[in-house]
């Protein structure tokens, strides 16, 4: 790809770090009066605080954005994801170009999920490449510790701040912050998981097992389902896809019920392996992609050796 057509497919995407809401205030409320102003489809995914001090800003102009709850929004990273490709594709494309400002909630986070939600702040200079999209995120830089503040400025090419809009120095091209992601390898299942060995002809058994599994655990009915599926799929995709046969783990930690399934004979390739919306022909990114919507995260780790999936579901608190 040439520099000109990289250039052509990037996607504005900036991060607005602030320490004060007149900050917030002076960077948001120019960017979106802009906005609506040039007849472009104008959202805000935000917290309350935000929605009233742009409300505040733009005055009868603010009948002009849509305004969506940051909460219901940034539930996991993929039905994020799932969420602007839908909306987008379907209402605001449309109509014209979209200009969004979103409020990523980072506040009860545990250190996996912040890892997930940065993954996805990457993956969306992939997912909206080439769109009629600008994308402002907003991080509180008085509230955020540094550590986070710090990766805002690897996974967005540019950054605002009281100077203005300028390009990133830290940013880093999203298929290797996506490989840093799964540097770190997963830690085996606990010696107290419920195993199961599977293969062809074994899956309406796997099932019961996973069942089984979810109940014990208290995983509500309403979930368990949705969560049987996903693994079923994944065991599935072993099945007629790898070595013919695997393993899965179920226990409870943390809050979640986790499931894993190894395949011990295939690694598996995961470059953004249904981190994105599935385009045909692809079917493993379709597969992995349905998945990874039935779960809270999905982490993949692949070698020579084989390859393991992890699912978590939250467990009632």
């Amino acid at each position: 790809m040439t520099t000109g057509t990289r250039a052509a497919l990037a996607l504005p995407h900036r991060a607005l770090l602030h320490s004060t809401p007149a900050e917030f205030a002076r960077a948001a409320v120019p960017y979106l009066a802009e906005g609506v102003g040039a007849g472009e489809v104008a959202v805000v995914i935000a917290g309350p605080d935000a929605t009233e001090l742009i409300h505040e800003g733009l005055g009868a102009a603010a009948h002009g954005v849509e305004f969506i709850a940051a909460a219901g929004w940034f539930t996991t990273p993929v039905a994020a994801l799932a969420s602007y490709d839908e909306r987008a594709r379907q209402d605001w494309w449309p109509r014209g170009r979209l200009r969004l400002l979103a409020e990523p909630v980072w506040a009860g986070r545990s250190a996996l999920e912040v890892r997930e939600w940065l993954r996805h702040e990457a993956l969306l200079n992939v997912a909206l490449a080439g769109s009629p999209t600008t994308l402002l995120c907003a991080y509180d830089a008085a509230d955020l510790p540094p550590a986070l503040l710090a990766h805002a400025a690897r996974t967005h090419p540019e950054l605002v701040d009281e100077d203005g809009i300028r390009p990133s120095h830290g940013y880093v091209e999203p298929a290797d912050f996506y490989a840093e992601c799964n540097a770190e390898p997963l830690a085996p299942p606990p010696i107290t998981a419920a195993r199961r060995i599977f293969g062809a002809g074994e899956l309406p058994g796997l099932r019961a097992f996973l069942t089984r599994e979810a109940a014990r655990h208290g995983l509500p009915a309403a979930d368990t389902l949705p969560f049987v599926l996903a693994v079923n799929e994944v065991a599935t995709m072993v099945i007629r896809d790898g070595g013919g046969h695997g393993a899965l783990w179920v226990w409870a930690a943390d809050g979640e019920l986790v499931a894993d399934v190894t395949d011990p004979n295939r690694g598996m390739p995961d470059r953004f392996l249904g981190q994105l919306p599935p385009r045909p022909p692809h079917q493993a990114d379709a597969a992995m992609w349905a998945v990874r919507r039935l779960c809270h995260i999905v982490e993949v780790r692949s070698n020579s050796m084989g390859t393991r999936v992890r699912l978590h579901l939250r467990l009632p608190a």
